[in-house]
């Protein structure tokens, strides 16, 4: 990530959307790990490097705002674990002092709102589909329904059968419970 930074490797369109998400992950990693740091987890605190890591590796632009402040925030958030290089890398990235001199990244907790989230929807307690929602919907029991008996997998699924129950657990699943008929 650091050397298609470097040598601006990847160029391409960004959707506002893509922004969004990268910079939610780099928030979500700097409120991980040092969350993780506090109470000495430190291998979900390097899994949420990784995490971020590979979010950078699969953005399509480096020359964006966003993507530097995400290496950036990267080298400063693996310093504590991996010294020597994030010492070189902030360097590489043009760092005047040492890495272990700069303040520690900044959350930003408006960074971490999500707009919308992902439902699973089961039939029978088996994960039949997923979908993406507003997060303002996902408190509404009718909508929710609506949106789950509306996917095309749900409906091969509860085709000529008799409708028993829909159990909603707002903001993670949507279950459908069906009887034969």
């Amino acid at each position: 990530n650091v050397q298609a930074f470097l040598h601006h490797e990847k160029k391409a369109d960004v959707t506002v959307e893509q922004e969004r998400s990268l910079r939610r992950e780099i928030h979500r990693a700097i409120k991980k790990v040092g969350e993780d740091i506090g109470t000495y987890q430190f291998n979900t605190a390097i899994s949420a490097l990784m995490i971020l890591s590979n979010k950078l590796g699969e953005y399509p632009s480096v020359e964006t705002p966003v993507y530097e402040e995400g290496v950036r925030s990267l080298v400063q958030l693996l310093a504590p674990f991996a010294p020597h290089i994030a010492s070189e890398l902030w360097q590489l990235l043009g760092g005047e002092v040492d890495v272990h001199h700069t303040a520690w990244p900044v959350l930003d907790p408006d960074a971490l709102v999500e707009d919308e989230v992902t439902i699973v929807v089961q039939v029978n307690g088996k994960k039949r589909s997923e979908l993406r929602v507003p997060v303002a919907v996902t408190q509404d029991k009718a909508q929710m329904e609506k949106f789950a008996l509306d996917q095309e997998a749900v409906q091969r699924h509860i085709e000529g059968k008799l409708l028993r129950k829909i159990i909603v657990v707002p903001g993670k699943l949507v279950n459908i419970v069906v009887a034969d008929a």
